[in-house]
């Protein structure tokens, strides 16, 4: 795995891209699709040289792809990382600034670096990882999930009820108790259905059939029952 201080050389700029700042996330996305369209060069002309065989050039080539200060933000997230290697993963703070990122920021994520394969796999990669990390990762990982569950469903989103489950925890249920009150349907649904997944353990693991299912029982419910945040 590469140090934290080679990622931060390459990536540490891709912080701009949640900037509270418009003109810097606007400075970042540019520097988003400049790096894109250099790999993309980069990539055809490998294959040009590959299709000719010429090795030689083609070692050159290869030579070069790897020298690049960093490709581009996904290709770096896709490593494959072990459950229990998270926590000293140099990459672990790039993957939280990219889920964070979708949460804030949706329609820049989806047109810089959607990628619904990636936010599966590692928003299921990081419950298992649970268990390794540190408290104050954990905390992050919290903070996530509420703003997950302040915004828009989107897709994949099944993904933080797993996370959420395997966070678990007194913080978490605490701010998803104050959610599961707010004035915005969609939020209050979202945090009672995580804290129903909380209180039920023995419940299968969160999909979207169960987030369905759950939905239809609560509209079968009076209007003053569902009113009560779930304990």
């Amino acid at each position: 795995m590469e140090s934290a201080e080679e990622w931060d050389r390459r990536l540490g700029w891709t912080f701009e891209l949640i900037s509270e700042d418009p003109v810097r996330r606007k400075w970042a996305l540019r520097l988003v699709r400049v790096i894109q369209d250099r790999y993309g060069e980069e990539l055809h002309a490998f294959n040009e040289v590959w299709r000719d065989e010429e090795w030689s050039a083609a070692d050159q080539e290869v030579g070069r792809s790897i020298a690049e200060p960093q490709r581009t933000l996904l290709d770096a997230l896709g490593e494959f990382i072990p459950a229990g290697s998270y926590a000293d993963w140099a990459g672990l703070k790039y993957l939280l600034l990219y889920l964070e990122w979708e949460s804030r920021y949706p329609d820049e994520w989806m047109a810089s670096a959607k990628s619904w394969g990636l936010k599966h796999g590692k928003l299921h990669d990081l419950a298992r990882a649970v268990p390794y990390l540190t408290a104050e990762v954990i905390d992050q990982l919290v903070d996530l999930i509420c703003l997950a569950v302040r915004r828009e469903h989107r897709c994949e989103d099944a993904g933080y009820a797993v996370l959420a489950r395997a966070a678990g925890g007194l913080r978490l249920r605490r701010l998803l108790l104050e959610i599961a009150d707010d004035p915005d349907e969609g939020f209050r649904l979202r945090a009672r259905y995580l804290l129903w997944l909380l209180d039920h353990p023995e419940a299968p693991k969160p999909k979207v059939s169960q987030w369905k299912a759950w939905l239809r029982s609560q509209e079968a419910k009076p209007v003053f029952e569902r009113a009560e945040p779930v304990a």
